[in-house]
């Protein structure tokens, strides 16, 4: 079974399968877009 590459749309890095992400799409002219992902926080950008 081929893998689906994800890709963070902020900070450009792969997203694995075990970090935490969300889906994100955009509403434009009362229309969905495709679909992008993003990390919850990019990695290097963690704060507690």
């Amino acid at each position: 079974m081929a893998e689906l590459t994800k890709t963070c749309i902020r900070c450009h890095k792969n997203i694995k399968v075990e970090d935490l992400h969300k889906i994100v799409i955009y509403v434009v002219q009362e229309k969905f877009t495709e679909h992008h992902y993003e990390h919850v926080e990019c990695p290097g950008k963690f704060t507690v």
